[in-house]
């Protein structure tokens, strides 16, 4: 696993720094001290980190398909297509940093797509860490805003390196429409080897009337051998045990982050363009 170098600032440059640097919403003290909690408990420390001053192709590629190996994620319609269930061509001029945030960015648009070829009405921004950044149990943090939106249907989880599926953890999933129901935030986890694979699943609903998707947030989310737990800002909003499941994952998992757009979902209350913006990821591991 590749790891992160933080630069430190001269004392004496400090002043200068604070008044050019790119300042970002604090994480509220609840955050800290359960994230202080959870590391101590489980004597996880920083062993990777991205704050997306640039974008690093050392950590991400844009796409379902690593360039190197050609490895791509398993059941994937093509390079720029997850499946049919989505309705957004991936492209790279979606991907994009601005004001030291990643921006996954959701544009309407007719596009005629090579891989797999069609013609959509969407495209859309997708980044994964295969065979780049992984892990097997630890603590990821996420500053992030999501899009609201009736169509969007932006994630954060968690895929095995080893090309797999199931296992497959869903950090946070956000669906602005799915199933009848509107404004779902989604915590998921699927186990068991397809096609044999077990869901369980847990909502917020109503997300962005309770939270404002499209504010600052701190997700954070602990993955060890007894339990998963999923925070928002601090608060624990899931809690999973271990026990009883016997294809509970201890393998390597890497990260992708993408925005989409959902074939079932009216196009009713979506503005556009929209984005998931991600100030920074930072992963905790023993």
């Amino acid at each position: 696993m590749k790891r992160a170098n933080r630069q430190l600032s001269l004392i004496g440059l400090l002043p200068l720094v604070l008044i050019l640097c790119h300042c970002t919403p604090q994480a509220p003290k609840e955050a800290t001290s359960a994230k202080a909690e959870i590391l101590g408990k489980e004597g996880f420390s920083l062993t990777w980190q991205d704050h997306f001053d640039e974008f690093n192709s050392e950590y991400w590629t844009i796409g379902l398909r690593d360039t190197t190996s050609g490895d791509e994620v398993p059941g994937a319609a093509g390079r720029y297509l997850l499946n049919d269930r989505y309705d957004a061509y991936y492209t790279e001029e979606d991907v994009f940093i601005e004001d030291g945030s990643l921006v996954l960015q959701n544009q309407k648009r007719r596009i005629q797509g090579a891989d797999p070829v069609g013609t959509f009405e969407y495209t859309s921004g997708w980044v994964m860490s295969m065979h780049k950044v992984s892990f097997t149990e630890g603590y990821l943090e996420v500053r992030a805003q999501f899009p609201p939106g009736d169509k969007v249907w932006p994630a954060i989880w968690l895929i095995p390196e080893d090309l797999t599926w199931c296992p497959e953890w869903d950090l946070f999933e956000y669906f602005g429409y799915r199933e009848g129901r509107y404004d779902r935030m989604g915590m998921h986890f699927c186990y068991a080897a397809y096609p044999n694979q077990q869901w369980s699943d847990y909502y917020i609903e109503g997300f962005d009337e309770q939270y404002d998707a499209d504010a600052w947030h701190t997700y954070g989310f602990v993955w060890t051998t007894d339990y998963a737990a999923w925070y928002i800002d601090g608060q624990q909003v899931r809690y999973l045990s271990s026990e009883g499941i016997s294809d509970w994952p201890a393998k390597d998992m890497y990260i992708v982050l993408n925005n989409g757009t959902r074939t079932e979902s009216p196009d009713e209350r979506t503005q556009w363009p929209n984005a998931l913006r991600v100030d920074y990821i930072e992963l905790y591991t023993q």
